[in-house]
């Protein structure tokens, strides 16, 4: 017979206390992290962080806030004992960090640990020690207004939790990222951070975010992006495409202060960039998210990493949305005294990319540019150089509608989304919302249609970033209107970069990477708008496709047609290319671009189907643009640099090289000794 369990009882306090510490107590730095948001809390100014052998041997938090009295002193260390919240209507919208009454107790109990606070008020101060979860030994004693918590021997009495401990570089190193998150948070308050005595870190309390975002940041040039949308308010520090990493551990979110981790709003924020960073890849900065506490959840994760939004697409397009236009126009010049070259990463299109072909006699500039970048060659009688991968004649932009845009009101106009379980597209109109975030149909979430419909869906783009922006956009993140055609072409040197003169220093571009922006933007535009326009081969070039890449271009039939390729297969393993884009068809070959597109395509990744065209984009991009080792005359530099000024993210190819450089005539006089 199965002995039955046994019957339910009350655990002690001491056992619930440590089970509770599984919780909270991760780490010395969930120790730090509970600590010093109590502090900001009792509205500390200035809090000091030491901590020895990593935290383990000694954590001690030392704020000026308000204190505690000896009667609060004594409830603080009991198990959900807590002052700032006392009804379940105040759990609805929490403005404090801390509100369950668990981390005092739970570090108690696995630790030595002692308390020393005191009020304005009082003549003198509480002393409180506990010892692994032992009762709370109460006294006088003399100490400055404000807290003092010193944790010491943490995990004394649980050997297997201390155990499983990193090194001591390692819990330093998770230390000073709370410390750091901190500081972030609350730019008002000054954090010091010292490590076995010694003062490692200093944070002065600034009067901005901003400021603050710089000073934690102090080897990055952070772009500004700032907006409103409903209820939201986005502040956004973020760095420069080429300074990305393969992860997010870089990119911090702050929602109403409290730090978070997200990894949608993580992508979001990466996509954001566009085709500049590839999947995977995050830049470094911070992003803060305001909006009414009554719209996010903070009681959903143990640690309170972690939040919940009352509308979490709304949350996502909003961000998206804000970002996404000061991000395109604030990376084109290179901030001064920046780097862009010492921290290029080779991308994976350009490993991909054939051999430059032997450069050629270059053809007259009437000829060459508007055969690569535009739509044949220009007319016998016109006169001047084209503008760069333009004939003189209308733009096929201006015969299509306007792309919709936000219109900054907080109200998206009527557009018509796709839907995927009929296979129509209907149009509709904006629906009743409070908070103006109504977000666009969100992309397909696998590369393919679920259903072939009768009528071609299109394909769910990205939101269109605001139009080019004006002289007094880009006086707000320090770009100036016509930057790049400002610059007075010099010469060309190896046949690859474009040495030019502008007023604060000697500027070198990179002409690959230059025109593969350019001829990207208009690829892309033109994708948008369905007027990509087809070059027909005379003989179809036969490829040999494998079985997943043939059930590629049969499903995405349509989208690869809106690239301005015709292919169809001929067999189980066979491809016929009957078309190129017009825009590509003077140096790409129709196998690689077909390769390049089906890559991308089945390596969908991270991002949307949207994206990975975007990537498709690119490499065709690539392929179809200037190259090194092409000569390239002063008129068509110039016509470069015009149409660099029309494009986003005009300082990056992409894929997210840089495309110029700039030395300043300080540095430059400086390096031949004049100064």
């Amino acid at each position: 017979m199965t002995e039955l369990p046994g019957r339910v009882h009350v655990l002690p306090d001491d056992l619930a206390n440590q089970i509770a510490a599984g919780e909270v107590v991760e780490r010395p730095a969930s120790v730090v992290k509970e600590l010093v948001e109590n502090a900001l809390d009792a509205r500390a100014r200035r809090i000091r962080v030491d901590i020895e052998g990593g935290g383990v041997t000694l954590v001690r938090v030392t704020d000026d806030g308000s204190g505690m009295d000896r009667k609060d002193a004594t409830l603080a260390v009991l198990r959900h004992a807590t002052s700032k919240i006392g009804s379940i209507d105040d759990l609805r919208r929490i403005q404090s960090f801390g509100f369950r009454g668990e981390a005092l107790p739970s570090i108690a109990s696995v630790s030595r640990f002692a308390m020393r606070t005191r009020k304005h008020e009082d003549d003198e101060g509480t002393l409180v020690r506990i010892e692994g979860g032992s009762p709370a030994d109460v006294g006088p004693c003399g100490v400055a207004v404000g807290t003092s918590i010193e944790v010491r021997d943490l995990f004394f009495n649980v050997p297997a939790r201390r155990k499983f401990l990193r090194a001591v570089s390692t819990e330093s190193a998770h230390v000073t990222e709370v410390v750091e998150s901190a500081a972030l948070c609350r730019p008002d308050v000054t954090l010091v951070l010292a490590r076995d005595g010694r003062v490692a870190r200093e944070w002065l309390r600034t009067q901005s975010r901003e400021e603050r975002a710089r000073d934690v940041f102090d080897d990055e040039p952070l772009a500004a992006c700032r907006g409103e949308r409903g209820p939201m308010n986005v502040e956004a520090f973020l760095s420069r495409p080429e300074r990305a990493r393969a992860g997010a551990t870089r990119l911090l979110f702050f929602v109403n202060g409290r730090p978070v981790k997200d990894r949608t709003l993580a992508r979001m924020v990466a996509n954001a960039y566009g085709s500049v960073l590839e999947p995977g890849r995050y830049p470094v900065g911070v992003v803060h998210l305001d909006l009414p506490p009554e719209l996010v959840d903070v009681n959903v994760h143990p640690q309170k990493a972690e939040v919940r939004f009352a509308d979490g697409r709304a949350i996502q397009d909003a961000l998206y949305k804000i970002i996404a236009a000061p991000l395109a126009r604030a990376f084109g010049l290179p901030a001064p005294g920046a780097s862009p070259w010492a921290h290029y990463h080779k991308n994976r299109a350009e490993e991909r990319s054939l051999p430059p072909e032997p450069a050629a006699p270059p053809p007259p500039p009437t000829a060459y540019l508007p055969g690569i970048f535009g739509k044949g060659p220009a007319p016998a009688d016109a006169s001047g150089p084209a503008p760069f991968g333009q004939r003189k004649q209308k733009p096929v932009d201006e015969a299509t509608p306007p792309l919709t845009t936000w219109n900054g009101s907080g109200e998206l106009p009527p557009t018509e989304h796709w839907n995927g379980h009929s296979g129509q597209t209907i149009p509709s109109e904006p629906e009743p919302d409070p908070w103006g975030l109504a977000a666009e149909a969100p992309p397909p979430a696998s590369p393919f249609p679920a259903e072939a419909p009768q009528t071609p869906p299109p394909i769910a783009a990205p939101p269109r970033p605001m139009p080019y922006p004006t002289a007094e956009e880009r006086a707000q993140t320090a770009e100036r209107p016509g930057a790049f055609s400002g610059l007075s072409f010099v010469a060309q040197v190896r046949r690859t970069f474009l040495v030019c003169e502008g007023q604060d220093g000697l500027f070198v571009l990179d002409q690959h990477a230059a025109a593969e922006r350019v001829t990207f933007e208009r690829l892309r535009r033109a994708y948008e708008t369905r007027a990509v326009a087809s070059q027909r081969l005379l003989i179809p070039e036969m490829v040999t496709v494998t079985a997943e890449e043939a059930a590629i271009i049969e499903e995405a039939q349509d989208a690869i047609s809106r690239t301005g390729l015709d292919v169809s297969l001929r067999g189980m393993r066979d491809a016929a290319i009957t078309a190129v884009p017009q825009i590509l068809s003077a140096r790409a070959t129709p196998a690689v671009l077909l390769r390049d597109l089906l890559a991308e395509l089945s390596r969908v990744g991270e991002r949307a189907f949207s994206g990975a065209i975007d990537l498709a984009l690119a490499t065709m991009a690539c392929h179809g643009s200037i190259r090194a080792g092409d000569a390239v005359s002063k008129e068509e530099a110039e016509a470069l640099f015009r149409a660099l000024d029309e494009v986003d993210f005009a300082g990056h190819c992409p894929h997210g090289r840089p495309v110029v450089m700039r030395i300043r005539w300080s540095e430059l006089e400086q390096k031949v000794g004049r100064r």
